[in-house]
């Protein structure tokens, strides 16, 4: 074994060589934009991943505000009314009005309403859509080309409701 201190820290200052010059390549030919090298592909693609989930991210955030608002809309114009005829029309109807003019399919909504109208019981209502992911390229694929959004919002009826008429 060879105990010389100047031959060690030549073999270090080469191995540091080395792993700069791997480095110094790594970053080189990511600049360079190789897109067949591997280092190219392992800078790249997390960035790509992330602006795509940022996407998707987006576009079903901004669609989960209209289905609660339907849900909660429906809930309210259910329990308010007196009768269950009445009140499932009122509530189906509060449900596609305040969807209207967002961004939404109005083939795809659902409205689905549970309960019965004797007091101080819950009246459930239960809203669906899809959303288009068609336009989102790799979640297409993933998803189908829409992704399902639901709500459901309870509400209960007022234990000692008059009759209005």
């Amino acid at each position: 074994m060879n105990n010389d201190p100047g031959q060690r820290v030549r073999v270090r200052r080469q191995a540091q060589r080395r792993s700069l010059s791997l480095l110094a390549r790594l970053f080189h030919s990511a600049e360079s934009g190789e897109d067949s090298s591997f280092e190219f592909s392992s800078v790249i693609l997390p960035m790509v991943l992330m602006v795509l989930l940022v996407a998707f991210a987006t576009v079903v955030r901004a669609a989960q505000m209209p289905i609660w608002t339907a849900a909660s809309e429906c809930a309210r114009a259910a329990v308010a009314s007196e009768t269950e005829s009445n009140g499932r029309q009122l509530a189906t109807n509060a449900a596609y009005e305040s969807l209207y003019g967002n961004a939404i399919d109005p083939t795809s909504v659902q409205v689905t309403i549970t309960g019965d109208w004797t007091p101080d019981t819950l009246i459930t209502c239960h809203v669906t859509y899809n959303i288009d992911m068609s336009r989102l390229a790799f979640f297409a694929e993933l998803t189908g080309g829409s992704v399902r959004m639901d709500a459901e919002v309870s509400l209960r009826t007022e234990p000692f409701k008059s009759k209005w008429q």
